[in-house]
């Protein structure tokens, strides 16, 4: 056992997912850094190279502005860790109103392996069946190990697959969808 892994044992860190209306500058900040590193490391959700900081910057703004969005934030000691988003159908989509679907769902490097990222998913279904929601989706490119075994944890299946999902580094990746029913 390393001494990093006993010094993690004897001092957990405080986890918590916090929804998020809107950002101050501080999580802003703490947001857009999270966001390079996880795309620095390919495991967020679809960018490949690391967008200009504005850029980050307005994205994350007008995340919150949506009405159809719904900001999760994992933290470990109060530090952001990764983000999560719960997406409703919009207003005029009446027939497709009892589903939403997780997107952008990412944690930083140093954040993993503390069960954070099945905490995030959790309180993000607990928030949807409170607000009505009967189905939850999710659509993740094949080399996302990660977050297919989250999928498969929250008890997700598997209903389609399809091969031309995204294209990284010359080569097109295939892409799996799942689905739950939360009634």
């Amino acid at each position: 056992m390393s001494e990093n892994s006993i010094e993690r044992d004897q001092n957990p860190p405080r986890l918590e997912v916090e929804l998020v209306e809107n950002l101050d500058n501080v999580e802003l900040m703490q947001l857009c850094d999270v966001t390079r590193e996880a795309i620095s490391v390919g495991e967020s959700f679809s960018w490949l190279t690391i967008p200009e900081e504005k850029v980050l910057e307005s994205y994350w703004k007008g995340v919150v502005l949506m009405r159809e969005r719904t900001l999760f934030l994992p933290k470990i000691d109060g530090q952001i860790a990764g983000s999560c988003q719960l997406v409703r159908p919009p207003a005029s989509n009446e027939v497709g109103a009892f589903r939403a679907e997780i997107v952008n769902f990412f944690l930083a490097p140093w954040a993993r392996d503390y069960g954070l990222a099945k905490e995030m998913v959790s309180r993000v279904q607990d928030y949807a069946i409170i607000h009505g929601c009967r189905s939850l989706e999710i659509s993740v490119r094949a080399d996302q190990l990660a977050a297919i075994s989250i999928c498969e944890w929250l008890g997700m299946e598997k209903w389609g697959i399809k091969k031309r999902f995204a294209f990284v580094n010359n080569q097109f990746i295939p892409g799996f969808f799942y689905a739950k029913d939360l009634d």
